[in-house]
């Protein structure tokens, strides 16, 4: 893996902010009646975050896992595994018990952070038997009092003292990730320190100024890449404020943006396309943004239409897109200072490479479709122990993302479709091999075919076809499929019918 020349990343960073800038806010939650952290408490709550995972015999080198809803103790947790010298493995803390298997047998923690109602749901996982030391369980939010695992810790049960957050030499491994890629299970993904870093620098060349008093809407889930580095690692570098919650749908988006002066907002095109219905029905007079309001679309693919219409809602620009994959973080993005061409992704920030080529690897003239290749430092070298699908992905130095895109003369990149058998729903990775192998789990099912299809709305929605016995039902299908599978997972139509060798766009 390559690395930057300056070794100072961004926890270097915070804790510089923490002593320059102590009173700066550094989070306002506002699902906790606006409760807000200094740049200073911040970096106290990781002190003392720290001394726990020291009273847990958590030593550098050892896998921690995350499984934590977005949180102002997911921040410091988070923070706190980094200065211990540890790895944070960061897990979705929606997976169902069959999901969270495979990811933390691939991942191998020694200490679980969750909350009670999570450790309560994965008590047969969350184990010694499976190499768990400890499951420490912290309060978030309003969760209910539950009676934990024998095996779990309260955190309040731990005596412990602060201790100093000790700053990565090197470019240590700080996030370890998991997504899909066609194949039918999960890939383990290693982001390195410096790496991350300069992928957040690359984004800030393509934004307008930002820094100390700017705010950074968080809603994104920062157990995914993009959140984790456009919505935490980013603004606690430059020590701008996070506005998070997780309640934006039962807000008004345009108050939200007014009312606290948001500078960056990063939305998934469903939230967008959802806000652009209730936005139209708003009365009154636009509200005042702050002047150099961006907003950017991440997650999946937004059309060029509903990107200007928010703007037009919300009295801004038009909606910029962004690009980026958890093998690579962010990559491009619209700039928002050059010319915008509509509908494009952006181009490559500093440090990253990138081609257009056909079939056969051979790079295609501007304006003509092929596979986006791309390499730099924030680029992997590769899955951790996938030996196979290292050798399909990575070929000559360079990533085969499998989607397919055009350049127009500029340089910007536009996004035409996916080629592996993988997808976006809600803005979530949805493996259609996965779902297919889950049915098949049926002892009726004989075949069976998952595949997308864009509605009118261009919203993408997962259907599945499956061939079996004359007594097998939908209800049966369904049943079986959410008990593996998250609800983002699930088809919104099944087909009991003889399959047919049909290509479906995906």
């Amino acid at each position: 893996m390559k690395s930057l020349s300056s070794k100072e990343g961004f926890l270097h960073r915070f804790v510089g902010f923490s002593e320059s800038f102590p009173d700066q806010i550094a989070i306002k939650y506002l699902d906790a009646e606006e409760q807000t952290v200094t740049y200073r408490q911040l970096r106290n709550m990781a002190q003392g975050c720290n001394g726990v995972l020291k009273a847990l015999d958590v030593v550098p080198g050892d896998n921690v896992a995350l499984v934590l809803p977005n949180s102002v103790a997911f921040i410091a947790y988070y923070l706190a595994i980094i200065g211990r010298g540890a790895v944070p493995v960061i897990l979705n803390h929606k997976l169902t018990p069959f999901e969270m298997s495979n990811v933390i047998g691939l991942a191998g923690p020694t200490l679980v952070v969750t909350t009670a109602a999570l450790a309560v749901q994965h008590s047969e996982l969350f184990h010694p038997d499976s190499g768990i030391r400890h499951t420490l369980v912290l309060e978030v939010g309003d969760e209910p009092a539950a009676a934990l695992p024998a095996h779990a810790t309260a955190v309040a049960q731990v005596p412990h003292e602060a201790e100093p957050l000790m700053l990565p030499e090197d470019n240590p491994v700080v996030s370890v990730q998991f997504t899909y890629r066609g194949l039918g299970k999960p890939l383990a993904v290693a982001h390195r320190y410096l790496d991350l870093t300069q992928s957040s620098d690359g984004l800030h060349e393509q934004f307008h100024l930002q820094g100390v008093g700017s705010v950074h809407l968080v809603t994104l889930p920062l157990y995914a890449i993009f959140g984790l580095s456009v919505m935490m690692v980013f603004p606690l570098s430059i020590g701008a404020t996070l506005l998070m919650t997780n309640t934006l749908l039962n807000r008004d988006l345009a108050e939200v943006l007014s009312e606290h002066q948001v500078s960056f907002a990063c939305l998934v095109p469903d939230v967008i396309r959802y806000f652009n219905t209730r936005l139209a029905k708003r009365k009154g007079a636009l509200l005042p943004m702050h002047p150099k309001l961006m907003v950017y679309s991440g997650g999946s693919h937004l059309p060029a239409d509903e990107a200007e219409k928010l703007g037009k809602l919300l009295g801004c620009n038009a909606v910029l897109q962004g690009y980026g994959l958890t093998e690579s973080m962010p990559v491009i993005v619209q700039s928002s200072i050059g010319q915008v061409h509509r509908g494009a992704m952006g181009r490559a920030i500093s440090g990253v490479d990138l081609r257009v080529v056909d079939a056969e690897g051979r790079d295609v003239a501007r304006g003509r479709i092929g596979e986006l290749l791309i390499r730099g430092s924030m680029v992997i070298d590769g899955y951790l122990d996938a030996d196979d699908a290292n050798a399909r992905f990575w070929r000559d130095g360079w990533f085969h993302t499998g989607d397919l895109v055009w350049q127009n003369e500029d340089g910007h990149v536009f996004f035409y479709c996916q080629r592996l058998r993988i997808s976006k729903i809600k803005a979530q990775m949805v493996d259609l091999t996965e779902i297919e192998s889950i049915a098949l789990k049926h002892p009726g099912v004989t075949r069976a075919k998952a595949y997308i299809v864009p509605d009118n709305k261009e919203v993408n929605v997962l259907h599945l076809c499956v061939e079996g016995s004359a007594d097998l039902t939908q209800n049966a299908i369904a049943t079986l499929l959410s008990r593996y599978l998250s609800g983002f997972k699930l088809p919104r139509t099944i087909e009991i019918i003889a399959l047919k060798e049909v290509a479906h766009a995906s």
